[in-house]
């Protein structure tokens, strides 16, 4: 499980009526728990037959029962299970009855399958699932993963953005990385290694060996935010909450048995990386659109 809940709506109306409505309802359920909803919209029988192809990885499908006034919900289901996806899927309708039902639970012996009429109780029939199944996955492991794997994200991109200006930060970070080193591990660095090291730098799979999550947002703030007056917010949340608010977290999660961190304090971590996530966009679209100006 990811920060991401990936939803696939398959709706010949598409977004344009209830669909729209329960994909705004779940967005903010989602984001006052710490989740953000990924959602694609499929309104034809071709669409969903492409993207099944393409895309096999989500937690819920919603799928109407009536496309182009027949009767296409169920063997829509089947061709999502046909396809090993293990989704939650739930069949709507504005029009249900007794023999849908039946024909609907004969059909499709399998768990995950819900069945309900659109409207206010099938809003709160989704949150309950939601909450079902994340009370059933939503242990410390899970979370582990979460915050390693964000963070990771976060240091990547970091990387990438020091990395399209070598020539103004190549130097300023192997200072970096020779001053930690030798005062952390008491390992004096003599020039003549400073090429191996930098090799490794911008080597994504060994960089974080020299150049590590709290090197690169020291370095990102101190030496390139800073001076960029349309970043400024993201220079400030950065410099000051970023340890505390996304790295502090992630240690405990990464090296303590039984982390003290409360369902609230997991909660908040998720809006957390959420907030980080939307800074470090911003950042990362700065320096590409630079990027494309100086081309």
């Amino acid at each position: 499980m990811q920060l991401d809940y990936k939803v696939l709506f398959v709706d010949d109306e598409g977004f344009k009526v209830f669909m729209g409505e329960l994909k705004d309802s779940i967005e903010s359920y989602l984001a006052d728990i710490g989740f953000v909803l990924n959602a694609t919209e499929v309104n034809t029988k071709e669409g969903l037959e492409k993207q099944l192809s393409s895309d096999k990885d989500y937690d819920m499908i919603f799928v109407d029962n009536k496309f182009d006034d027949q009767d296409c919900g169920i063997e829509f289901i089947k061709k999502i299970r046909a396809e090993n996806i293990y989704a939650d899927i739930v069949l709507c309708t504005a029009r249900p009855d007794d023999e849908l039902i039946k024909k609907f639970n004969a059909e499709t012996a399998h768990h995950g399958f819900y069945y309900f009429k659109k409207g206010t109780d099938l809003i709160q029939h989704t949150f309950n699932i939601i909450d079902f199944r994340f009370s059933k996955e939503l242990d410390i492991n899970v979370m582990r993963g979460i915050a390693m794997s964000e963070v990771a994200n976060f240091d990547n991109r970091i990387l990438e953005i020091l990395l399209k200006d070598t020539d103004s930060y190549k130097h300023g970070i192997l200072s970096m990385i020779k001053e930690k080193t030798e005062s952390r591990y008491n390992e004096v660095i003599n020039p003549e290694v400073q090429d191996d090291i930098w090799k490794n730098v911008i080597n994504p799979d060994k960089s974080t060996m020299y150049f590590e999550s709290s090197m690169r947002k020291d370095f990102l703030h101190n030496n390139v935010l800073n001076d960029i007056d349309s970043l400024k917010d993201c220079y400030k949340a950065i410099k000051s909450r970023y340890s505390v608010d996304i790295l502090q977290k992630r240690n405990k999660l990464a090296h303590q048995i039984s982390p003290k961190l409360s369902n609230d304090d997991i909660k908040q971590f998720r809006k957390d990386l959420i907030t980080f996530r939307g800074i470090f966009d911003k950042v990362t679209k700065y320096f590409n659109d630079q990027s494309q100006v100086k081309e």
